[in-house]
Order: structure tokens, then C-alpha cells, then sequence
């Protein structure tokens, strides 16, 4: 028996978001090996030629089960965002913040990771990208002015490094606060050294 209503939603046009989730969660249930070649191909055909989201629908007919009050509002579990925008913005900012922060621990290491592991273009792998060159320009100024030490035997060298190690502490704190607000902060010291190893935008 067919469904006597129709929600309005599902006469709405496909965006580009959603019928990209719909070939991924496709190209997983085939690797998955949930649906074969053949069931693949037919399906995700109908993915690319669907333009309402009804028609992108019919792509999971008996292979997504939809509740009763999802089909009631319109929408479909293969193609809605796993994790809501806002909590997706949260986490971004949450990673970025220990990207920062990770220094303590991990050195250089702890953003480099970030960096690696981050989507291309992400909040997060921007503000690692930062740290990490932050980090890199603290350590080479450290190890110049070291040698220059013990080259010269200069005693003021000591407090210039103890100085030197107040401003970095505060510093990376600083951006680690500020990449959990969510803020595009920019070290001062990158104003004056302009090493960018790892590309921040």
C-alpha cells in the first residue's frame, strides 16, 4: 500500500551534500560487502541521475530500513549527516586547541600529527599547521642563541633564554585558548620571523 502523504521535503532538489553521503555510505555497503557489483552500480546510478530527494530515496529501497518517523519528516538515514554541524564545529575547535597545547608533550611531533591526520582546508589542520610553525621557530631561536652562548660565554645569554622560554610558554597557551574559541589568531611572532614550513591557510 502506498504511503498517502508525502512529505513536502522529499519534492526538494538533491544538494551536492547529500548525494555525496549517499555515494559514500553506497561505496562502504559495497566494501562492506553488503551489496554486490552489479546491485552497486544500478544503485549508485540512481544516486547520480536522482534530483528530488524522493528519487534519491528509491537508491536504498530495501537495503536502508527508515523509521516510521523519519519517513514521516522526510528525510533518510543514508544521506543525513552522521554528526550535527555544530558538534562537527565543536570537535574542530577541540582539536585544534590540543594541537596547540600538545607541544608540552609531544614537541613538534604533537601538531605535526594534527597536521597529518586533519582534513585539507579544516579548522583544525589550519591551527596545527601554526603551531607546528610557532613551535619550529621557538626551537631554532633556542638552539641559535644557545650556540651563540657558548660561543661568547656571554652571561646574559641565560636570562635571554629564560625570557625566551616565559614568552613561549605564554604564547602557546594563548593560542590554544584561542583555537577552542574558534578564533583566527595570529602569533605575534610570526609577524617578525616568517618561516611557514607547514602551509596555515
Amino acid at each position: 500500500m502506498s504511503n498517502p502523504y508525502q512529505h513536502p521535503s522529499l519534492s526538494m532538489r538533491v544538494t551536492p551534500e547529500q548525494r555525496e553521503r549517499a555515494e559514500h555510505w553506497l561505496q562502504e555497503a559495497y566494501a562492506e560487502g553488503r551489496i554486490s557489483e552489479e546491485e552497486f552500480d544500478h544503485r549508485i546510478g540512481q544516486v547520480i541521475s536522482s534530483e528530488s530527494r524522493s528519487e534519491l530515496n528509491q537508491a536504498f529501497y530495501g537495503l536502508v530500513h527508515v523509521p516510521t518517523s523519519s519517513r514521516a519528516l522526510g528525510v533518510h538515514p543514508a544521506y543525513q549527516p552522521m554528526v550535527r554541524p555544530e558538534a562537527k564545529d565543536q570537535v574542530g575547535r577541540g582539536i585544534a586547541g590540543l594541537a596547540h597545547l600538545s607541544p608540552f608533550c609531544l614537541g613538534l611531533i604533537g601538531p605535526g600529527a594534527v597536521y597529518a591526520l586533519s582534513n585539507p582546508g579544516s579548522y583544525a589542520r589550519r591551527e596545527a599547521a601554526k603551531a607546528f610553525n610557532f613551535q619550529l621557530i621557538a626551537l631554532i631561536t633556542v638552539v641559535v642563541t644557545v650556540i651563540i652562548g657558548a660561543m661568547t660565554g656571554a652571561d646574559i645569554v641565560g636570562f635571554i633564554v629564560g625570557l625566551m622560554a616565559l614568552s613561549w610558554f605564554a604564547l602557546t597557551i594563548v593560542g590554544g585558548v584561542k583555537a577552542f574559541q574558534g578564533k583566527d589568531w595570529r602569533n605575534p611572532i610570526k609577524s617578525v620571523v616568517k618561516l611557514e614550513v607547514l602551509r596555515e591557510k
